[in-house]
C-alpha cells in the first residue's frame, strides 16, 4: 500500500478510535502512550481492511498472522507485546460496549527475555536495622526517612514516590492508598503505629519547612532549579530539597548513606525486592500480589524461586557435603 492511501486510512480509523481517548486517559495512560496506542491500532485495522478481515469477527488465529508479520517486518519481541497489547486494549473496549462477546487477544504476550530472578535479599533484621540506624539530623533527612520507612513496611517504589500526594494518606485509618500506574495496581495498605506519627509529624513540620524553602530559593548553593513550579511541588507528598519535579538525586543519596550502614544494599528496588521476599513467607501468593502491586501473578512469582534460592545457597554454606 502506498504512503497516500496509508495515511487515509489511517486518518479515517483515527477518527473512529477517537471514543477509545477518554477511557485511556481515565485509567491514567499519559499522552504520549494513548497516542502509541491509537497508533498501532490504527496499524492493525489497516492490517485486517488489507486482508478483507471484519474487526468484530476476528479470531486468535488471525492475530497469530498479524503478529507474524509483524516478525516478518523484523519488529522486535517488546514493540509486538505493545501492539497486541493496544489491540488487546481495544477489543476490551468493544467487548465492554457489548459490540463482541470475548477479546481474542487476552492472555496473549509474545515471549522476551526471561526476567532475572531475585537473590541476595536483605533480612528482616537487615531492614529493621536500616531504619534504626539512619539518623536524622535536618529536614533532608527527616524527610529521607520517612521514605525509608515505606519502603521498608509497604515497598514503595521509586515511581510510588514520586506520584504519592498528602491525600493519599489516610491516617484517622492509618492506612495509605498508593495509586496504580500503566506498570503498576494501586493498592491501599495498613500503616504501622509509628508510621501514622512519624507522617503527621512530617506533614504538620518538615515538608511546610522544605516547601517554604524552595517558594523562597532559599536552597543549596549550585543544586537550585532554574524556575521551580511551587503550585505543582505543593501537591507532592516528598519534595526535592533543590526544588526539582524529581526524587531521583534525593534517593540516590539516600542509598549511599544506607550503604554505609550495610554495604549489601544495592539500591531501593532492592529493598523492595527483600521486603516482597519476606511477605511471601507471611501471606499467600495472593495477597503479596496486591500488597506489592504487580499486575501478573508471575511477577510475584519470581520472588518464590529467588527465595528458594537464597535458602539452597545458605543450605550449601552451612552443610557443605549435602
Amino acid at each position: 500500500m502506498n504512503r497516500s492511501k496509508y495515511q487515509e486510512k489511517k486518518d479515517l480509523f483515527e477518527r473512529k478510535l477517537l471514543a477509545n481517548l477518554s477511557e485511556l486517559r481515565t485509567e491514567g495512560y499519559s499522552p504520549s502512550t494513548i497516542r502509541a496506542y491509537i497508533n498501532y491500532t490504527c496499524d492493525f485495522l489497516c492490517y485486517l481492511r488489507e486482508n478483507f478481515l471484519s474487526e468484530e469477527k476476528v479470531k486468535r488465529t488471525d492475530i497469530h498472522c498479524y503478529i507474524a508479520k509483524c516478525k516478518a517486518s523484523n519488529d522486535t519481541p517488546k514493540l509486538i507485546n505493545r501492539k497486541v497489547a493496544a489491540v488487546r486494549k481495544y477489543y476490551s473496549y468493544l467487548q465492554k460496549r457489548g459490540i463482541i462477546n470475548s477479546n481474542p487477544a487476552d492472555g496473549l504476550y509474545l515471549r522476551t527475555r526471561k526476567k532475572s530472578i531475585p537473590t541476595g535479599m536483605l533480612t528482616e533484621a537487615d531492614l529493621k536495622l536500616l531504619y534504626e540506624s539512619y539518623q536524622v539530623t535536618d529536614q533532608r533527612t527527616a524527610r529521607n526517612k520517612v521514605i525509608l520507612s515505606l519502603m521498608i513496611n509497604q515497598a514503595v517504589t521509586t515511581d510510588d514516590i514520586g506520584r504519592l500526594e498528602p491525600v493519599h494518606l489516610l491516617l484517622r485509618e492509618g492506612m495509605i492508598r498508593i495509586p496504580g500506574s500503566s506498570h503498576e495496581a494501586g493498592r491501599t495498605l495498613p500503616l504501622e503505629a509509628y508510621q501514622v506519627m512519624e507522617l503527621q509529624e512530617y506533614l504538620q513540620r518538615i515538608r511546610p519547612q522544605i516547601l517554604d524553602s524552595v517558594k523562597k530559593k532559599n536552597l543549596t548553593p549550585g543544586r537550585k532549579a532554574e524556575n521551580p513550579d511551587t503550585e505543582k511541588l505543593s501537591r507532592h507528598l516528598f519534595i526535592s530539597m533543590n526544588g526539582s519535579g524529581e526524587m531521583k538525586n534525593s534517593l540516590m543519596h539516600l542509598v549511599k548513606a544506607l550503604r554505609l550502614i550495610n554495604p549489601k544494599v544495592r539500591s531501593c528496588r532492592h529493598i523492595r525486592q527483600s521486603v516482597i521476599t519476606f511477605w511471601l513467607k507471611r501471606y499467600d501468593l495472593r495477597t503479596v500480589q496486591y500488597m506489592a502491586g504487580h499486575k501478573r501473578i508471575s511477577s510475584t512469582e519470581r520472588y518464590q524461586v529467588g527465595y528458594l534460592e537464597d535458602l539452597q545457597e545458605s543450605i550449601n554454606k552451612c552443610h557443605p557435603l549435602v
